[in-house]
């Protein structure tokens, strides 16, 4: 399908540089909340010294506020970094992301933790090929266009050495699902969430059979898979599940055309669609989740390891 006439283009990085460190520490603070650990348990790591790198790192500042709200989790991202090197500070710690928007002085940070730029779709850096003992990589699903995970699978497999560990971790965009109480109305996040879907799949090119195929992909690519798990979301965490997904909403009309647009004959979507019409869906929406109805995702992770 093509892209609708009068929207933006979709722009992954464009759109990561726009998100704000608030919106970032409630991301990092579900994800971990519900996974419940920084490296999976099917992971090794020992008291030997290891190299370890986080690709699509971030910031690097969320757990300095996550810790404050729970010690028993930790977040990830390059806040991963951070709180995985308190726990094990022997070893060297290398965060990479497409943009130093976010990143903090290096003066401001551990000597044992250094961040740099990677793009990590492009050729890869002669250093980082064959560096890594553990590779971690997190939510870079909206940077995956026409299902091609290919160049990027391949670069973080390089990186690791022989034995290394991969973890993998996702929001699976494709279950997104309003939910909420019985008795409780739904209608417009509902419309909201059917409407970011088909945007994503269809404007962004954001298809979601590479993350359902991760595991069989890695295995073909000779890797030992140790885990595949799905992580449903916590009821208890619904009203941060809606408070993360409205901030991401509120974004959305700014890229519509104020005058209405036609949208395909799509179950769940509206007729047409405007930036008015879909400011008023997002503004129903947080009415909507002050009287208890959220929308929220599915988490996937996949844990691998290098053979040879």
């Amino acid at each position: 399908m093509e892209r609708i006439e009068g929207t933006k283009k979709w722009d992954a990085t464009a759109y990561w540089k726009e998100q704000d460190f608030q919106t970032s520490a409630r991301h990092h603070w579900i994800f971990t909340h519900q996974l419940g650990y920084l490296l999976h348990p099917k992971i090794a790591v020992g008291s030997n010294p290891l190299k370890i790198a986080d690709v699509a790192c971030g910031n690097a500042y969320v757990s300095l506020t996550s810790s404050s709200i729970s010690s028993k989790y930790s977040p990830h991202g390059s806040a991963w970094i951070l709180d995985l090197a308190r726990q094990h500070p022997q070893h060297e710690y290398v965060g990479l992301d497409i943009t130093p928007a976010h990143f903090p002085a290096a003066g401001n940070l551990p000597p044992n933790i250094r961040l740099h730029v990677l793009d990590a779709f492009a050729e890869l850096p002669s250093e980082h090929v064959g560096a890594f003992d553990i590779v971690s990589i997190r939510t870079i699903y909206s940077a995956v266009i026409d299902n091609n995970v290919e160049p990027l699978l391949s670069n973080l497999l390089k990186m690791l050495k022989p034995g290394g560990y991969l973890q993998w971790a996702e929001n699976d965009a494709s279950t997104l699902t309003a939910r909420a109480p019985e008795g409780t109305g739904m209608d417009a996040m509902t419309s909201v969430a059917s409407i970011q879907k088909f945007f994503s799949r269809h404007q962004g090119k954001m298809d979601p059979e590479w993350l359902h195929n991760l595991r069989p992909t890695l295995e073909r690519h000779g890797c030992e898979v140790l885990a595949d798990d799905t992580v449903k979301p916590f009821p208890e965490l619904s009203r941060a599940w809606s408070d993360n997904l409205l901030m991401v909403w509120i974004g959305l009309p700014a890229r519509l055309p104020e005058q209405a647009i036609p949208l395909p004959h799509v179950p769940g979507l509206p007729a047409s669609l405007s930036r008015q019409s879909l400011g008023d869906l997002v503004m129903q929406s947080a009415a909507e989740a002050s009287q208890g109805a959220w929308a929220a995702m599915d988490q996937r992770v996949v844990v691998a390891r290098k053979t040879g």
